[in-house]
């Protein structure tokens, strides 16, 4: 069942075009972003704006306004959208330190806009109002005489003014007299209210790192940049790669280094496990890595080469991403860069790894219906092989944790 990802309010142009809409928290259970905090506010709104299986519908078409607190815009990163389509709102509980006004330069010359929102004229706020694309004012806060008199004061500033909260006609048509560039309020529009799946949190990273590891021709620095935003999960690879098992002479000290040095397949293995395990269940997991690892096998004594392994124990994995993740394969893939000969063998066993895997699962059900009494020997073999291989595997996974 769809849920509520957030609320989206149009703000209007003169001419009563929409020039953009305002995202605003929503949760189920009727939270506001002041009950959770500005911080897991933004998370939760970005997630569920950029990861979540939404319908996207026309309105993305406009730029967005979206509220990112303090400790979001001092990070250091940016928004996962293109600075054109959004406008960062500075809500009036932020507090314009020299910091976080370095901060916002720092956002500016990346190309992004920015709205003081809320805005009411204090000395505190002035050093952003050259930064400043839109000025927001809220007209309860403040009356319409101080409001014209601010606003002839500052009429050399190149930001658009935007009154919100209008409620009726005469409150609209008096601040459009008085020149206003944007308006928001019920009396032109009331928030839509935008439905979606909640996904689980992490996915994003996961089906971005996934896409970039999976390709054909792999950029490894591109792979790290994606992962060094993951302390945790870099930890945990230089802890593998620095474990006697790679037997690696020199410490490696980066993300880069554990690629180049473990190679390709086997990094793909641990991004993938590590992931997984976080986001999953460890026991569901365990099934389908099982599967995974059987039917890389099977290619293998197919005579298959390198790639068209790997290729089958990637189609294994994510064919069960219904009992790790509890999301649909076929919903899964939208959201990923998948070949379509991976997504063909995984939604309708095609090609030689649909064929692999398809005779996996065929395995797979007759041991659990049966416990292989039905089996061959050589497939008892198999699924003996892959069962000790995946202990090993998540064993080394909770080691390096």
């Amino acid at each position: 069942m769809d849920s509520q990802m957030f609320a989206a309010q149009p703000i209007y142009d003169r001419v009563g075009d929409i020039y953009a809409r305002e995202l605003l928290y929503r949760h189920e259970n009727g939270a506001t972003a002041l009950d959770v905090g500005d911080t897991a506010a933004t998370s939760e709104l970005l997630h569920n704006l950029c990861a979540g299986v939404i319908e996207q519908s026309t309105f993305f078409d406009d730029p967005i306004c979206i509220n990112v607190s303090t400790e979001f815009l001092e990070s250091g990163s940016f928004l996962p959208i293109k600075p054109e389509h959004v406008i960062v709102e500075l809500v009036e509980r932020i507090e314009p330190t020299p910091r976080l006004i370095r901060s916002i330069r720092n956002w500016v010359d990346a190309g992004f806009r920015f709205a003081l929102d809320d805005f009411e004229f204090k000395s505190s706020w002035f050093p952003l109002l050259e930064m400043a694309s839109i000025i927001k004012v809220d007209i309860e806060q403040t009356s319409f005489t101080d409001v014209k008199l601010q606003r002839r004061k500052l009429r050399e500033l190149p930001a658009l003014w935007l009154a919100e909260r209008i409620e009726d006609e005469v409150t609209y048509l008096d601040f459009y007299d008085a020149g206003f560039d944007l308006f928001q309020g019920f009396f032109l529009a009331r928030p839509e209210v935008i439905h979606g799946k909640r996904v689980p949190a992490g996915l994003t990273e996961f089906t971005s790192v996934l896409s970039h590891t999976f390709r054909d021709d792999p950029d490894y620095s591109a792979i790290a940049d994606l992962l060094v935003q993951d302390p945790m999960l870099v930890l945990n690879l230089l802890r593998i790669a620095n474990s006697p098992y790679y037997g690696v002479s020199k410490r490696i000290e980066s993300v880069l280094e554990v690629i180049l040095l473990i190679g390709i397949e086997a990094f793909r293995k641990w991004v993938l496990l590590m992931m997984l395990l976080r986001l999953g269940n460890v026991s569901q997991v365990r099934i389908v890595l099982v599967r995974a690892l059987m039917c890389q096998h099977m290619a293998q004594a197919q005579g298959a080469d390198k790639k068209a392994c790997e290729q089958a124990f990637l189609v294994g994995l994510l064919s069960g991403t219904q009992q790790m993740l509890g999301i649909e394969k076929e919903e899964f893939l939208t959201q990923i860069r998948m070949t379509k000969v991976i997504e063909h063998a995984i939604l309708y066993y095609g090609g030689d790894a649909g064929a692999i895997l398809q005779a996996v699962e065929q395995i797979e059900t007759a041991f659990y219906t049966t416990s292989g009494a039905n089996l061959q020997i050589s497939a008892v073999a198999l699924l003996n092989q892959s069962q000790r291989e995946a202990e090993l595997l998540l064993r080394q996974v909770k080691q390096s944790a």
